[in-house]
């Protein structure tokens, strides 16, 4: 059953798969260099501006593919051993491959965002 699902439905599955990887590697990118949206990443909305929102949704892309990156190999080796004689799957599946490698290190710089913009405190000895 999950077999015939995938072989019926491989495109559409192989377009959804590479636009939410690149969206989400983009938007990244985008937000990791807007330094000034930093301080409210996983903070709740107290002050709603656009930096604000685009740090929301930035947040709840953050927890949705911290799922992705733990559930997807699973789909992915799924997908290798259903669609391996597919005439152009090999390359489309390297993409996949590809773009699951950007959104883990993605996920990862979004996950040193807090840590690294962090107030620190300088204790001064006497």
């Amino acid at each position: 059953m999950l077999k015939s699902y995938i072989l019926k439905n491989w495109k559409v599955l192989f377009n959804i798969q590479w636009i939410g990887f690149s969206i989400f590697n983009v938007l990244t990118v985008i937000y990791y260099w807007n330094k000034t949206a930093h301080i409210y990443f996983n903070r709740s909305l107290e002050i709603i501006n656009i930096q604000s929102l685009f740090s929301l949704i930035m947040t709840w892309l953050f927890a949705s593919f911290t799922v992705v990156i733990l559930v997807y190999p699973f789909l992915f080796l799924m997908q290798i051993y259903f669609i391996r004689q597919e005439k152009g799957g090999v390359r489309k599946l390297f993409l996949l491959f590809v773009l699951y490698l950007l959104a883990f290190i993605s996920v990862f710089s979004l996950y040193t965002i807090n840590s690294s913009h962090a107030i620190k405190t300088i204790t001064l000895s006497l």
